[in-house]
């Protein structure tokens, strides 16, 4: 082989090497483009599952209130008499029957 072909195939080589090198970067920058989105969604998730956490001990606080306040109501009408409760009861019922007879707009 004579120098000139040495060089052209040296020329050759040197092509071949910057194309791959060209084709690496490029398979380089479409893993890094790629592990960045999944890594984005995996912290969205992340957050998501997070916000989702807070707000279901939020939620969780706010029943027990709600379940302590009708607790206490339930234990207030506990304390009534059952005469008393029936008294109401009975009286309720007088009114609703007095104004349905009485010229009162029924239903």
């Amino acid at each position: 082989m004579s120098i000139s072909s040495l060089l052209i195939e040296e020329k050759k080589a040197m092509l071949y090497v910057e194309e791959a090198r060209k084709k690496a970067e490029e398979i380089l920058k479409e893993a890094r483009a790629e592990a960045d989105k999944i890594l984005k969604e995996v912290s969205d998730e992340e957050k998501i599952k997070e916000i989702l956490e807070q707000y279901e001990r939020e939620l969780q606080r706010e029943a027990e209130k709600i379940v302590e306040r009708y607790r206490r109501e339930a234990e207030l009408v506990k304390s009534v008499p059952d005469e008393l409760l029936e008294k109401a009861s009975d009286m309720i019922v007088r009114e609703v029957i007095d104004h349905k007879f009485r010229g009162g707009r029924g239903a």
